[in-house]
């Protein structure tokens, strides 16, 4: 694609939605504290459409129907990620990368272009995650919201990325799959490519190049 016709010097993904699946770990994460207090689950499309800026925000949006009086928020964030970690690290599970995503990492590890992880998933549950997809080979970094300081669509931690592989913002690509990923990019001066299908609600800003599959940035 034309995108690539100019080879980059780094690739950062965002990780849920992007890369994986993990759309079932995440709703049954959320789901076991609302049975837990005799309320409705929601359905997959609903926490789909809720994932994107982070655990902090998703529990707001989810979880605010059965807040308790005088009970913080905070409480909640904290039952839904030891949730979240302990669902993460169990092998048993169903999670997978997403079709055409292992061609196209693969095609990037052989010309050896840099990869590097940049998710709002916090770094307890991603030191989880990983090793459970045997992720952790090609990356030369993953950077979460408490390793930047601030989650996307804050630039700094793309930005960090950058610095420390060497690579100019003109020179690197940003792929993610929603509109907290491509306002990511644009903040920073780099190139998005979108992964339809992923989570979060469609919305501006629009991403360079929109793919089905990851695979067709290189047919």
């Amino acid at each position: 694609m034309d995108l690539l016709s100019v080879p980059p010097r780094c690739v950062v993904f965002d990780l849920d939605g992007t890369l994986i699946e993990s759309i079932d770990d995440i709703t049954d994460s959320v789901n076991s504290i609302r049975t837990e207090r005799g309320a409705e689950p929601c359905s997959r499309e609903h926490v789909r459409a809720a994932v994107g800026h982070g655990a902090r925000v998703l529990c707001d949006k989810i979880l605010l129907d059965i807040l308790k009086p005088d009970e913080p928020m905070e409480q909640l964030f904290h039952q839904f990620r030891a949730n979240y970690c302990q669902i993460a690290s169990d092998h048993s599970r169903d999670i997978g990368w997403l079709p055409g995503t292992i061609e196209f990492l693969d095609h990037l590890r052989a010309t050896g272009v840099p990869m590097a992880i940049l998710t709002n998933k916090p770094r307890i549950v991603t030191d989880q995650l990983l090793p459970r997809l045997d992720l952790q080979g090609p990356w030369q970094a993953v950077i979460c919201p408490e390793d930047a300081g601030i989650p996307k669509p804050d630039p700094t931690g793309l930005l960090s990325i950058l610095h420390s592989l060497d690579c100019k913002v003109e020179d690197a690509i940003m792929v993610g799959d929603s509109a907290v990923d491509f306002a990511t990019g644009i903040a920073a001066g780099v190139r998005t490519v979108g992964r339809r299908g992923g989570y979060g609600i469609a919305s501006p800003p629009e991403p360079d190049v929109w793919v089905d599959q990851l695979v067709e940035l290189i047919r």
